[in-house]
């Protein structure tokens, strides 16, 4: 990381910002030159205030409006972090897999490869709200249709709003209406992309070569607590999602 001690905040042509609106902008100019990606921790207040020789209050304000206007997400005791960016956001409604191949007079089948407690990375931790090497449920599903694999899930659910977890059946019904079922104040987020399909995604989904997939990142949330982060993968060529 550059030395923050040669920092230069204002120049001879410019008048002079409020100290809070310098940090903010030294923040974000690590944040949008890439030296601090999405997810980076960023220096703890007390580095700051050594580092740029200003207040403590000052520099907490800057981060405080810098969190509230999207740039950061501060998580209590674990620290503070270069946020996701804000994106257009388009309601999207979709059903319990179960529900959308039954209406097309279709069996689902799903194949448990894994349902168990583990430690936490530092990525999950922080979409999750948790600290790196919390517990965590991991959930490891493969949908069919009459037999054929259309969606894996991959799934990381926040232990203490679930306690149960891991000893439902989830063959039968989707972790999503157990949800429903057994939390208040449920909604979800989506972040929805195109990939190509890996060399796990093939083993798992029997197929033969790399095929285009429809990604779907799908965060749940019962009122303001995250329940679940999941990622959702159809390959193009099997499934025609409806929402």
């Amino acid at each position: 990381m550059t030395s923050t001690n040669s920092q230069t905040f204002n120049t001879a042509n410019n008048p002079p910002k409020p100290l809070y609106e310098q940090v903010k902008s030294y923040v974000l100019d690590h944040v949008q030159s890439g030296d601090w990606p999405i997810h980076f921790q960023i220096p703890s207040e007390h580095t700051l205030v050594k580092d740029l020789k200003m207040s403590r209050m000052t520099i907490h304000r800057a981060l405080r409006e810098l969190t509230q206007e999207g740039h950061l997400k501060r998580m209590q005791g674990v620290g503070t972090f270069v946020a996701q960016p804000q994106q257009k956001k388009t309601a999207l409604t979709m059903t319990y897999i179960q529900d959308t191949i039954s209406s097309r007079g279709n069996q689902h089948m799903c194949d448990v490869h894994f349902l168990q407690s583990e430690a936490v990375t530092s990525e999950y931790a922080v979409r999750l709200g948790l600290k790196e090497g919390d517990p965590v449920f991991r959930s490891y599903f493969v949908h069919r249709e009459n037999g054929i694999p259309i969606l894996l899930e991959d799934r990381y659910t926040n232990p203490a709003l679930v306690p149960d977890f891991l000893s439902k059946d989830f063959s039968k019904n989707s972790v999503d209406q157990y949800f429903m079922e057994n939390c208040s104040m449920v909604s979800h987020e989506h972040q929805v992309s195109a990939t190509l399909s890996t060399a796990e995604f093939h083993h798992f989904m029997e197929l033969e070569q790399a095929t285009p997939c429809l990604s779907i990142d799908r965060r749940t949330w019962s009122g303001n607590r995250i329940i679940s982060v999941a990622r959702l993968l159809f390959p193009g060529h099997r499934f025609q999602l409806t929402c």
